[in-house]
């Protein structure tokens, strides 16, 4: 090999790795001294000073433009102990930088590893190009709490509130092995772990404020999962879950607020059909599938705490069969049959009568035993109830109706329209046990996630048509009122349009009864009724309403139904112009502030940036003091959903003049801290919504948006785990790290 001009005279050329090298070797051969080693593209490359050729021998290595790329010092083998420094460059280079985040980040320089076995480092520091820490994505490193080891990095924007991190991991697996320890930036604990050599985890501490309040611990059997009470120190077992035999058994124990044992549940899997429960380790219930129609259950017995034989199950086949209930004699007292029919398909379980597991808590006082006793008497009482139903006369104008309808083919939301003609029926009844059994099954089929069916409509409409009929029983007849209204409450009724107004024709045959209501000395009745009114679209109830709204001897709650009821009329029938005019027209005079925070509520919503100041200042004045209409609107619902005054103002703001509603952001964003947790989730919604509408906006930080969050960072630390508010916080991209968040404020 010829030798390049710039390679000095005394370097050899090493065919086996195609590199030219310098250095010397003692009498027995062994390297000494500096050795180079230059890169086959001709640069220095790699320099290792083996001094009189005992390790360590520092090694340096460099990039192309001759800058010091990584050093450390290395014993021989893949073996390198102590710090290993590695340093990027301006140029581009061939020396990698170590992955994980740090070789993206444009503010790190230098990373450092400190390894104290072969491919094995306990620490690890980054640097900026003047040589101030930073974390791995190159954000300036906060002040170290006191009890943070040196050996802890800062890390940040995590999903949690780590800021601080420690443990040692090995390179040839890229797992952490060993002691494993989070903090946060206030130096609590957040997280604790113990790997094996393999970097499994064996054991998981989770902390809350400082506070241990989860444990995981594996062992050869399974897991152990431990929930320990809130705020308490030492801790004190809340719930613990052992997990054995592939999982096949699985223990659940709850303490009281001392940490003594208040229960256990064991559930054991024989097999794939085999089960077994239990109850302070006594047997409860035992129960094997079959396999057959709905995986029905082929046999199941449940004991009482002595061991007594209590109830069993008689399989007759193909899904069928009966339960038995027995006294402490062994005497049979009371049956269950179970057909194929769907609404039996509860009846095919195993543990039927049993708890779920949802039902377990560090509250639940009732035994196992009781509860298999209660579950029995209450689903024999519902077989009793579903038989008269099934007997009870059908009247005539009834079955007319009915027989214009194909049950078994008319859409509904579980296929279950054959069994719609018989409880439309219970709904006609005396027997409210069976009326409560026919509203179930009815609502089960005709509305399900906020979908509607031609059920739906058909069945209100059957029900509207009888209501009339029953002027001798004001108790059916507010019965099928009562449904007419909770169908017209769902917000998406209206999505079939020809349904929808084929059962308002209906409906149309109640308006007399309705009016009655309405003009009533019951408030409850006359508002569900005058609701239903609005839907009619008549022109007489427009009169009405107007007449009410403008009734001063009636109370606020009352004018400020009829007012809600005549804007949401107005909208039914498309005259928003309309209602813009008449509410604007008023607005001025009126000096009710609940009538006038209605108006404006409507005439922001339709005018949206266009609204008037007016009518915004109105809204503000009412969020800040919400509480003087509070009671009047929680009387406006079903306009109003649930109630929450401050969550319907801000959803109405959204639509208003950006600038607006920035420029008087500042008093709710002061009230944020001083609220009850969860409504501090509508306040966050709202007050992003407002400062944060896209995600330009965190790149352009005003004074309200800086101290938005830095609330929001104070919030984070007080309870980093709270997982309502990080959605919110996700929703929005603002990162739920209270460490980002003030890097973002500045």
């Amino acid at each position: 090999m010829e030798r390049p001009q710039h390679i000095p005279a005394g370097a050899i050329f090493y065919e086996e790795d195609g590199n030219w090298k310098l250095g010397d070797k003692n009498a027995d051969g062994h390297k000494i001294g500096l050795w180079t080693t230059w890169h086959p593209e001709g640069y220095r490359w790699i320099t290792v000073e083996y001094g009189n050729g005992t390790p360590p021998y520092h090694v340096q290595r460099f990039h192309p433009d001759g800058t010091l790329g990584e050093e450390a010092d290395w014993y021989g083998g893949s073996k390198f102990l102590g710090v290993s420094r590695h340093i990027k460059s301006d140029n581009p280079t061939n020396e990698p930088f170590p992955a994980g985040g740090a070789d993206k980040a444009p503010n790190v320089w230098m990373a450092e590893f400190d390894y104290i076995e072969e491919g094995i480092y306990e620490s690890q520091r980054y640097f900026d190009r003047n040589n101030n820490p930073v974390s791995s994505d190159g954000d300036p490193v906060p002040e170290r709490p006191a009890n943070v080891p040196l050996r802890a990095h800062f890390v940040s924007n995590m999903h949690s509130a780590t800021a601080w991190v420690m443990g040692q991991v090995d390179i040839r697996i890229g797992a952490y092995i060993g002691e494993y320890f989070e903090w946060d930036l206030n130096g609590k604990p957040v997280i604790t772990r113990i790997y094996d050599t393999t970097g499994k985890a064996l054991e998981e501490h989770q902390y809350n404020n400082g506070l241990l309040s989860r444990s995981k611990v594996y062992n050869n059997q399974g897991l152990v999962s431990t929930y320990y009470h809130r705020n308490v120190n030492p801790p004190l077992m809340q719930s613990q879950t052992i997990y054995k035999n592939n999982d096949k058994e699985r223990t659940y124990r709850y303490y009281d607020d001392k940490g003594k044992l208040l229960y256990s549940i064991r559930d054991e899997k024989l097999s794939d059909t085999h089960r077994r429960r239990y109850y302070n380790d006594k047997l409860v219930c035992e129960g094997i599938r079959t396999g057959e129609v709905g995986d029905a259950v082929m046999e199941s017995k449940y004991y009482l705490e002595d061991g007594t034989l209590v109830i069993d199950f008689t399989s007759l086949g193909e899904g069928t069969g009966v339960w038995n209930r027995y006294d402490t004699r062994g005497q049979l007292v009371q049956q269950i049959h179970v057909s194929n029919h769907d609404d039996d398909y509860r009846l095919k379980h195993l543990d039927t009568f049993m708890p779920s597991l949802g039902d377990y808590d560090n509250e639940r006082t009732q035994t196992d035993w009781d509860a298999i006793l209660e579950k029995f008497e209450e689903r024999y009482q519902r077989q009793l109830v579903e038989r008269k139903l099934k007997s009870l006369p059908v009247p005539p104008a009834l079955r007319a109706e009915l027989d214009k309808v194909d049950w078994k083919e008319i859409d509904t939301a579980f296929g279950g329209g054959a069994n719609l003609p018989s409880v439309i029926n219970g709904m006609l009844s005396e027997d409210e046990a069976v009326v409560e059994l026919s509203q179930g099954k009815i609502w089960m089929e005709i509305e399900h996630q906020n979908s509607v069916y031609e059920s739906t409509y058909k069945v209100t409409e059957i029900l509207a048509k009888m209501a009339p009929l029953y002027t001798h029983s004001q108790v059916i007849q507010l019965r099928l009122i009562q449904h007419i209204y909770e169908v017209l409450g769902l917000y998406y009724i209206t999505d079939d349009q020809e349904l929808y107004n084929e059962m308002l024709n209906a409906i149309a045959a109640v308006i007399p009864q309705l009016m009655q209501l309405a003009n009533g000395d019951d408030a409850g009745q006359a508002r569900k009724a005058t609701y239903i009114l609005v839907f009619t679209g008549k022109e007489d109830v427009e009169q009405y309403l107007v007449r009410e709204w403008h009734n001063t001897a009636k109370s606020s709650s009352g004018r400020g139904y009829a007012l809600y009821s005549l804007c949401y009329y107005y909208l039914l029938k498309r005259q928003s112009d309309k209602l813009i005019a008449t509410l604007s027209a008023a607005f001025d005079g009126e000096t009710n502030i609940f009538l006038r925070f209605i108006m404006s509520a409507y005439l922001v919503a339709l005018t949206k940036d266009k609204a008037q100041d007016n009518w915004l200042t109105e809204l503000l004045l009412r969020l800040a003091d919400h509480q003087s209409i509070y009671h009047d609107f929680g009387d406006m619902v079903p306009y109003t959903r649930d109630g929450d005054v401050q969550r319907y103002i801000w959803e109405i703001l959204s639509k208003a003049k950006p600038e607006v509603l920035e420029q008087n952001i500042g008093p709710v964003i002061d009230k944020l801290p001083t609220v009850d947790i969860l409504s501090r989730i509508t306040y966050f919604r709202v007050i992003f919504d407002v400062l944060f509408p896209e995600p330009a906006a965190l790149r352009e930080i005003t004074p309200a948006r800086r101290k938005a969050l830095l609330v929001a960072a104070d919030e984070v630390i007080k309870d980093p785990g709270f997982l309502n508010r990080k959605e919110v916080f996700d929703e929005f991209g603002i990162p739920h790290d209270a460490y980002a968040l003030k890097q973002l404020a500045g």
